[in-house]
Protein backbone atom coordinates (compact mmCIF):
# COMPACT_ATOMS: atom_id res chain seq x y z
CA UNK A 1 0.00 0.00 0.00
CA UNK A 2 2.83 2.38 0.89
CA UNK A 3 4.68 1.64 -2.33
CA UNK A 4 1.59 2.26 -4.43
CA UNK A 5 0.99 5.57 -2.66
CA UNK A 6 4.64 6.55 -3.17
CA UNK A 7 4.43 5.69 -6.89
CA UNK A 8 1.31 7.82 -7.29
CA UNK A 9 3.01 10.71 -5.57
CA UNK A 10 6.12 10.35 -7.78
CA UNK A 11 3.98 10.40 -10.92
CA UNK A 12 2.00 13.42 -9.80
CA UNK A 13 3.19 16.58 -11.57
CA UNK A 14 2.58 19.75 -9.59
CA UNK A 15 2.21 23.09 -11.32
CA UNK A 16 5.08 25.20 -10.01
CA UNK A 17 5.23 28.93 -10.42
CA UNK A 18 8.22 31.20 -10.02
CA UNK A 19 7.37 33.48 -7.08
CA UNK A 20 9.23 36.43 -8.62
CA UNK A 21 6.96 36.44 -11.66
CA UNK A 22 3.68 36.54 -9.69
CA UNK A 23 2.52 40.05 -8.73
CA UNK A 24 1.39 40.32 -5.13
CA UNK A 25 -1.17 43.06 -4.47
CA UNK A 26 -0.38 45.46 -1.63
CA UNK A 27 -3.42 45.34 0.63
CA UNK A 28 -1.78 47.26 3.48
CA UNK A 29 -1.26 50.61 1.76
CA UNK A 30 -4.32 52.77 1.14
CA UNK A 31 -5.14 53.76 -2.41
CA UNK A 32 -5.45 57.33 -3.69
CA UNK A 33 -9.19 57.48 -2.98
CA UNK A 34 -8.67 56.35 0.61
CA UNK A 35 -5.92 58.96 1.03
CA UNK A 36 -8.27 61.68 -0.21
CA UNK A 37 -11.06 60.59 2.14
CA UNK A 38 -8.66 60.45 5.07
CA UNK A 39 -7.37 63.93 4.32
CA UNK A 40 -10.93 65.24 3.96
CA UNK A 41 -11.89 63.71 7.31
CA UNK A 42 -8.82 65.13 9.06
CA UNK A 43 -9.53 68.58 7.68
CA UNK A 44 -13.14 68.56 8.83
CA UNK A 45 -12.29 67.14 12.26
CA UNK A 46 -9.72 69.91 12.69
CA UNK A 47 -12.43 72.47 11.89
CA UNK A 48 -14.64 71.20 14.75
CA UNK A 49 -14.57 73.23 17.94
CA UNK A 50 -12.47 71.74 20.72
CA UNK A 51 -15.50 70.68 22.74
CA UNK A 52 -16.55 68.34 19.92
CA UNK A 53 -13.14 67.45 18.48
CA UNK A 54 -11.55 66.27 21.73
CA UNK A 55 -14.10 63.60 22.73
CA UNK A 56 -14.36 62.39 19.12
CA UNK A 57 -10.61 61.88 18.81
CA UNK A 58 -10.44 60.17 22.19
CA UNK A 59 -13.14 57.74 21.12
CA UNK A 60 -12.08 57.10 17.53
CA UNK A 61 -8.29 57.21 17.81
CA UNK A 62 -7.85 56.42 21.49
CA UNK A 63 -10.51 53.74 21.66
CA UNK A 64 -11.87 55.09 24.93
CA UNK A 65 -15.45 54.46 26.05
CA UNK A 66 -17.88 57.24 26.91
CA UNK A 67 -17.26 56.70 30.62
CA UNK A 68 -13.48 56.85 30.19
CA UNK A 69 -13.73 60.02 28.13
CA UNK A 70 -15.92 61.56 30.81
CA UNK A 71 -13.24 60.80 33.41
CA UNK A 72 -10.42 62.14 31.23
CA UNK A 73 -12.23 65.38 30.40
CA UNK A 74 -13.83 65.68 33.84
CA UNK A 75 -17.33 65.79 32.34
CA UNK A 76 -20.64 64.03 32.84
CA UNK A 77 -21.01 60.89 30.68
CA UNK A 78 -24.24 62.24 29.15
CA UNK A 79 -22.42 65.43 28.16
CA UNK A 80 -19.72 63.39 26.46
CA UNK A 81 -22.27 61.27 24.59
CA UNK A 82 -24.12 64.40 23.44
CA UNK A 83 -20.88 65.95 22.19
CA UNK A 84 -19.96 62.79 20.33
CA UNK A 85 -23.40 62.69 18.72
CA UNK A 86 -23.16 66.34 17.66
CA UNK A 87 -19.59 65.94 16.38
CA UNK A 88 -20.65 63.06 14.13
CA UNK A 89 -23.66 65.03 12.91
CA UNK A 90 -21.43 67.99 12.02
CA UNK A 91 -19.16 65.67 10.04
CA UNK A 92 -22.17 64.16 8.24
CA UNK A 93 -23.45 67.65 7.38
CA UNK A 94 -20.03 68.60 6.02
CA UNK A 95 -19.98 65.42 3.93
CA UNK A 96 -23.45 66.09 2.53
CA UNK A 97 -22.51 69.70 1.79
CA UNK A 98 -19.33 68.62 -0.03
CA UNK A 99 -21.27 66.08 -2.11
CA UNK A 100 -23.87 68.63 -3.16
CA UNK A 101 -21.26 71.27 -4.02
CA UNK A 102 -19.26 68.73 -6.06
CA UNK A 103 -22.35 67.85 -8.06
CA UNK A 104 -23.01 71.50 -8.90
CA UNK A 105 -19.46 72.26 -9.94
CA UNK A 106 -19.06 69.11 -12.05
CA UNK A 107 -21.95 69.81 -14.29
Amino acid sequence: MRRENARRFERKQFDLVDMDSVPVPDKQSPGPEQNMETEWLRRHIAELTEEYREPLLLQVLGGFSGEEIAEILDLNKNTVMTRLFRARNKLKEAMDQDKSSRGQSNG
